[in-house]
C-alpha cells in the first residue's frame, strides 16, 4: 500500500499522512489520532529510505553575474530556504556552497564522498558549460534551469504555460500589439520566455513590432537606467509590455514614470516571477506569480527518487504559476 492509497481510503490528502509520520505540527489532534488509528489498522509501514542520513545534501549556488541570484530580491534565497526545510523534514542536513570561481574548477573542489546528493542552483549557468555538470559522480538536480537536451534531471519553473498566461490575460484586456522588455544578459529561462512570446503572440492573435523589442541591464536600477536613455528619443511605444521578470518591470516603470507617462493609462505592463516589491510598488505589478516553495520542495523530493532510484533520471519538472492581477495592465475596455 502506498501513501496515496492510504489517504485516499480515510480521506485525507498524503501531505497530511506524511505530517504524521513524521510527528510535525499542521494537522488538527482529530485528524492525527484518524491517521495513527489507519496506520495500526491497515498495518502500513512507509518505505525505508536509502538516502545516508549521516551524509548532507550539498547545495550549490553557482553565478557568473550575480544579477539573476543576488540582484532578484530574494527569488533564489526563497527556493534555497524551501529546499532546507523540505531537507529538514526528511532528515537530512545541507551544506551550501557559493561558487564564485568557473564551474568546472568549483565542481573540481567538492569532495563527492561526503554527500548522499547535491543540489545545483544553475540560474546563470549558460549553455556552453551545461556539459561540464555530467561530472556530478553523486546523484543531483539542477534548479531553476531546465537544461534542455541534457540527461540531468531538473526542477524549474514551466516559462512556456507561464509566458501564455500573462498574454492571454494582455488579450482579454484589449490590447492588440505587446512589445517586449528583455535582458541584455541571457539566461535559459530568459531564452525560452522569448522563445514562448514568439510562439503566443500570433496564436493568441496578437501583433508584436521588433522594433518594440528593447534590452536592459536585468536589475532594477540598471533597467531603469537604460531605459531612461532610450525615452529620449521619440518612441512610438505598444500599448501593453511583457517584461521578462519584475525586475525589469519596475525599474522601466520608474524611468517611464520619471518622462510623465502614466501607467497604465499611457501603458501598461506585464511581469514575471512576483518578487515582494511587486505587489507595493506604485502601480501595483500584475505579474506572474512562480512558486518558489513547491519549487525547492520538489527538488528535494526528485533528488531523495533519483538517489533511491536511477531510474528517476532524468527527470524534468516543470511548474506552472498563477496570473496576480494587480493595477500596471489597462482594461481597454472599461470606462
Amino acid at each position: 500500500m502506498t501513501i496515496r492509497e492510504l489517504a485516499e481510503l480515510i480521506g485525507v490528502s498524503p501531505a497530511t499522512v506524511s505530517i504524521v509520520l513524521n510527528g510535525k505540527k499542521g494537522v488538527s489532534e482529530d485528524t492525527r489520532k484518524k491517521v495513527l488509528e489507519a496506520l495500526e489498522k491497515y498495518n502500513y509501514k512507509p518505505p525505508m529510505r536509502n538516502a545516508d542520513n549521516s551524509k548532507g545534501v550539498l547545495l550549490m549556488k553557482y553565478y557568473k553575474s550575480g544579477m539573476f541570484v543576488e540582484e532578484n530580491q530574494g527569488f533564489i534565497s526563497m527556493i534555497i530556504d524551501a529546499i532546507e526545510e523540505q531537507l529538514r523534514m526528511e532528515h537530512l542536513g545541507m551544506i551550501m556552497m557559493v561558487a564564485k570561481t568557473g564551474l568546472k574548477a568549483a565542481l573540481d573542489s567538492i569532495e563527492y564522498k561526503k554527500y548522499c546528493g547535491m543540489i545545483v542552483i544553475a540560474t546563470e549557468i549558460t549553455r556552453e558549460d551545461y556539459d561540464i555538470l555530467g561530472n556530478i559522480p553523486i546523484p543531483f538536480i539542477v534548479v531553476d534551469n531546465t537544461m534542455p537536451n541534457y540527461h540531468y534531471s531538473s526542477v524549474c519553473m514551466n516559462n512556456f504555460e507561464n509566458v501564455y498566461m500573462a498574454l492571454k490575460y494582455c488579450r482579454d484586456c484589449g490590447h492588440t500589439e505587446i512589445g517586449y522588455l528583455g535582458s541584455n544578459s541571457s539566461v535559459e529561462n530568459f531564452s525560452e520566455r522569448y522563445s514562448a512570446f514568439c510562439q503566443y503572440i500570433p496564436e493568441l492573435g496578437l501583433r508584436f513590432d521588433p522594433k518594440n523589442e528593447f534590452r536592459v541591464t536585468p536589475t532594477m536600477f540598471g533597467a531603469y537606467n537604460d531605459f531612461l536613455a532610450l525615452l529620449e528619443y521619440d518612441l512610438d511605444l505598444p500599448s501593453c509590455f511583457f517584461a521578462e521578470n519584475d525586475t525589469i518591470a519596475l525599474g522601466v516603470i520608474k524611468a517611464m514614470k520619471e518622462k510623465g507617462y502614466k501607467i497604465p493609462r499611457d501603458v501598461s505592463i506585464i511581469g514575471f516571477d512576483d518578487i515582494p516589491y511587486a505587489s507595493i510598488s506604485s502601480p501595483a505589478l500584475t505579474t506572474v506569480h512562480v512558486q518558489r516553495d513547491i519549487i525547492g520542495r520538489q527538488a528535494v523530493i526528485q533528488l531523495l527518487q533519483l538517489i533511491n532510484d536511477a531510474r528517476f533520471t532524468p527527470m524534468k519538472t516543470r511548474i506552472t504559476g498563477k496570473l496576480i492581477i494587480r493595477d500596471s495592465v489597462k482594461d481597454m475596455s472599461a470606462k
